[in-house]
């Protein structure tokens, strides 16, 4: 009888500790999320706009609008930040539940230094928000906490090593996409390559109904008799799809004088499902006089190789791209004939 009383009390006691870790655990509530998916997204596709702020004020935007992301609502953003984000967002899973004592000094850190990311859908529903801390003291995980909760978790992605933090802030200006020029080319319906100093090369190329023509930009320029290429327009047009920049250089002093030059080459590009874009390409060495040279894709200067430009940028910027990068735009009207 003892005996059976003593094995009742037992099961008592085993059976109210579970129920206690189950009460203190994080809540699975009608969507089904568990601990190894209550802050993870699995389909990242819905996600339209990521709001993310600091404590200390500082925040930004993240929002996809016609299928790119723009941060602050005014600038694109990098395409490869944007896909480390929502691929943390899709990837992280729980580590373990920290103790008890852990997750109080997580909840304070949190409170006093922590990362709020919020997440929304393209009807600006919200799908998930959470605060992100600082690492565990071994390096294995990163503390984060739901919002409304009150049970920090020790996330972490499976199979790689690191803070999940850094993942998620960086300074907003490393979000913006640093390219020159990054078009759908089967989207680009006019296209002028014009070189004011050599007026002979300067070309225009305009898509007619499905097909696409060449023509000189300038009347002293004889129109070639031949058919274009097809393929070496199409080839061309590819070239647009990404050109990336070396750097912003936004506040460079020389900024205003070098944009009242004349450029080597001034570009203008229109199409569907982009604003107009012009950018035109100034010597890094405003001394240099520069000439089209007879072999496409390369641009010398009779005082020695151009190997990066200013670029001045419709889209509002002033950067600076190389020659390795950008030279393959710079072909003569001839080209497209061979």
């Amino acid at each position: 009888m003892k005996k059976t009383i003593l094995l009742f009390i037992l099961f008592l006691v085993i059976g109210g500790g579970t129920y206690f870790f189950i009460q203190q655990a994080p809540d699975k509530g009608s969507s089904g999320k568990g601990w190894d998916t209550s802050l993870t997204i699995a389909d990242t596709d819905k996600i339209h706009r990521i709001f993310i702020a600091k404590k200390t004020g500082t925040k930004y935007n993240l929002e996809k609008k016609d299928g790119v992301w723009y941060v602050n609502n005014k600038y694109r953003v990098r395409p490869g930040k944007i896909r480390y984000i929502l691929e943390t967002l899709q990837r992280q899973r729980v580590k373990f539940i920290p103790t008890k004592g852990a997750s109080e000094n997580a909840v304070k850190s949190i409170a006093s230094s922590g990362i709020k990311v919020e997440t929304y859908d393209a009807d600006g529903n919200s799908i998930l928000n959470f605060y992100v801390g600082g690492m565990t003291n071994d390096e294995v995980g990163t503390y984060m906490i739901a919002e409304n909760s009150n049970q920090p978790l020790v996330m972490h992605i499976p199979g790689w090593e690191g803070g999940l933090r850094v993942r998620f802030w960086d300074n907003p200006e490393n979000w913006r996409d640093r390219s020159v020029l990054r078009w759908n080319p089967k989207s680009i319906e006019y296209l002028k390559v014009d070189y004011p100093r050599n007026k002979s090369q300067s070309f225009e190329i305009i898509k007619e109904a499905n097909a696409y023509n060449v023509r000189p930009l300038y009347e002293v320029t004889a129109v070639n008799k031949k058919a274009a290429n097809p393929a070496a327009i199409q080839e061309y047009l590819k070239i647009y799809k990404s050109k990336i920049a070396e750097n912003f250089m936004n506040d460079f002093p020389g900024r205003d004088s070098i944009s009242q030059l004349v450029p080597f080459c001034e570009i203008t590009i229109k199409g569907k499902g982009a604003a107009d874009q012009t950018v035109s390409f100034f010597p890094e060495r405003v001394d240099m006089e520069y000439e089209m040279p007879n072999v496409p894709g390369r641009v010398l200067a009779n005082k020695g190789t151009i190997e990066r430009y200013f670029v001045n940028n419709s889209y509002g910027d002033f950067q600076l791209v190389q020659q390795l990068v950008i030279g393959n735009l710079f072909v003569p009207y001839s080209y497209f004939f061979k």
